[in-house]
């Protein structure tokens, strides 16, 4: 990722794309870049965090533990993602844990500075309310299609929504993902580029 200052970076998230200079500047003042390399944990579960997270380079991974020790991925998140955010902003332990699966950066906004630039700023408290019912909503209709899909439809569903994503991950890890192991994923994709639903590229499989 260029390097870029923490006000050209507020910029690109959408939460904050609204706000004026002036009102950057006074985030920015809140605000630092913390960098990590591939495999380093961003938080752990039952971890309280002081900083709102927000990834802007590189691929997380947010994951729990079954009772049997097995690590159970949730999701994986690229850049401009909130991470934990109704957890911190709750002032409560975050719930799960999360590792980077590449070199990356995330922006921490210290949460009492957020806090109160929220108190000045309605704008910005309804925008993050949005922010937060959306991925409620998100997460609803996730739930509800994993119920109901089959592997083929949740396959193809994934590299519809994340082209990006869907390129920097490895085949096993969109497994993990969709809750279906690799066979079944490596059967599904080549019977979707059979179908023509799906092409194959040097990095990976795409929506034509």
């Amino acid at each position: 990722m260029k390097e870029l200052n923490i006000i050209d970076i507020l910029k690109q998230i959408n939460l904050f794309s609204s706000l004026s200079e002036k009102e950057l500047s006074e985030l920015a003042i809140v605000a630092h870049i913390s960098h990590y390399h591939k495999d380093s944990i961003v938080f752990t579960q039952g971890e309280m965090s002081e900083n709102l997270m927000i990834l802007i380079d590189g691929v997380v991974s947010v994951y729990k533990h079954d009772s049997k020790g097995n690590e159970v991925v949730i999701g994986y998140f690229n850049r401009y993602s909130l991470l934990a955010e109704a957890a911190i902003l709750r002032k409560i332990p975050i719930p799960s844990s999360a590792r980077f699966q590449t070199d990356g950066s995330i922006l921490k906004i210290s949460l009492d500075g957020f806090e109160r630039f929220l108190l000045s700023h309605s704008r910005l408290s309804y925008e993050m309310i949005q922010s937060l019912l959306e991925k409620i909503d998100l997460l609803q209709q996730n739930i509800h299609f994993n119920l109901a899909a089959t592997s083929k439809e949740k396959i193809l569903n994934f590299y519809q929504k994340n082209p990006k994503l869907a390129l920097d991950l490895k085949q096993y890890e969109i497994a993990s993902i969709l809750s279906i192991t690799a066979e079944t994923l490596s059967r599904n994709l080549s019977k979707l580029v059979n179908e023509k639903k799906l092409v194959q590229t040097a990095t990976g499989y795409k929506v034509p």
